[in-house]
């Protein structure tokens, strides 16, 4: 009772904007070997079960790869025409590879109903769309990238990969931007974009013709670089910041205020992965009021001083935030190695304390709240959620 009481109350600050902001990123197809997730009682069922961690926004994943997982006329629509495309493998699993996430005719139009009840219990309705256009499977590659093979990226050899359309386009820039203005009509308050679910691609896999026609006029007569070329990157970085400055033109032009929130990663003192393996300068989003919100997904830990190398890390980020808001991660995933149990083992601690502890120092470095990502079922043990929800 005590925990359920700690969780209304951080909800309802919540949505008066007052309170300290808990993020949760929530994946709700992971939940579909748990509750019948094609269903308005099973997508209330994730919920219940996200808000045991205190959460009082979520930040609810729009796709896998770039196939949607709501209705989408620029996408679903595409795959209903064919029987079967050779390209395309499908996800063979048991329950995965076979449930309806978006509508149209089968189960629930899972977005759509998730934010209606987000909005019943006064949560934040964040629409979280990863940067990936496949999901390091072909099975989750929409139908529109299918359709166009001539925007897939290239290799600096000249293979062309159809894990991704690329940005450079200004025909794959309007497919984004369409597909942008169908999240949006759904009503979100929040979007949030992070860099490091991209599928494996990278700089090295950009080597389209707009950006060989760019470098031919920018470096003529000069050798095609390698993609750790610091000139490279930074010609690859003018579309994707084109593209995020779109981005931010659609959010303004659609009439109230949805704010952008970009996540970070791999950050360290040392290197900087979203620029060198991305193309993408966080420093200039915040520069030109592009983004209203940095959260940092990830950092580079020293391991014998976890919490004091952790807190340098995010002062790093501060100092240079502008006007930004601020989210550090309290993350049961590791994957990145910056997660609960990572602490919990540096430390010598239980989850739950290490919890406690990510959970102070993002008030200690005046955070606007934290980001916990990948709320999966029981991920976040009970001793954890206790942490999160008694702390104010």
């Amino acid at each position: 009772m005590k925990r359920v009481a700690v969780i209304l109350v951080a909800c309802g600050l919540a949505a008066d904007g007052g309170a300290f902001e808990r993020i949760a990123q929530a994946d709700h197809w992971d939940f579909s070997g748990h509750f019948d997730v094609e269903t308005e009682d099973g997508i209330r069922a994730i919920i219940d079960h996200i808000q045991l961690t205190g959460a009082n926004t979520l930040a609810w994943r729009l796709n896998g790869g770039s196939s949607p997982r709501y209705w989408s006329r620029e996408e679903n629509a595409l795959d209903m025409a064919p029987a079967f495309n050779p390209v395309r493998i499908p996800d063979g699993r048991a329950v995965q590879g076979r449930i309806r996430l978006f509508g149209g005719g089968a189960g629930v139009d899972a977005y759509k109903f998730a934010l209606e009840e987000l909005g019943r219990r006064k949560l934040g309705r964040c629409a979280y769309w990863p940067y990936e256009e496949n999901h390091h499977f072909t099975s989750k590659v929409g139908a529109w990238n299918l359709d166009h093979p001539q925007f897939w990226c290239m290799t600096r050899d000249g293979k062309p990969w159809m894990g991704r359309a690329s940005i450079a386009f200004p025909e794959v820039r309007a497919h984004k931007l369409r597909l942008l203005d169908e999240i949006l009509a759904y009503g979100p308050d929040s979007i949030y974009i992070e860099a490091w679910r991209t599928g494996g691609w990278t700089v090295a896999d950009e080597y389209v013709k707009p950006n060989l026609d760019a470098w031919r006029a920018k470096y003529p007569g000069e050798e095609i670089p390698k993609p750790n070329d610091p000139r490279w990157i930074a010609l690859v970085a003018e579309t994707q910041h084109a593209f995020f400055r779109d981005v931010r033109k659609r959010l303004d032009a659609s009439g109230r205020k949805v704010r952008f929130l970009f996540g970070v990663f791999g950050v360290s003192k040392t290197e900087d992965p979203l620029w060198s393996k991305k193309a993408i300068d966080w420093r200039r989003l915040v520069r030109e009021n592009v983004i209203d919100g940095i959260v940092i997904a990830s950092v580079k830990v020293d391991p014998k001083r976890p919490l004091e190398s952790t807190k340098d890390l995010y002062e790093l980020v501060a100092k240079d935030k502008g006007r930004c808001q601020l989210f550090c991660p309290v993350s049961a995933y590791t994957f990145q190695k910056s997660g609960i149990a990572n602490y919990a083992e540096w430390l010598g601690v239980s989850k739950g304390e290490a919890t406690r502890k990510l959970l102070e120092l993002a008030r200690e470095v005046k955070a606007d709240g934290i980001l916990m990502e990948c709320v999966d079922y029981r991920n976040y043990t009970p001793e954890m959620c206790d942490a999160l929800t008694t702390i104010p």
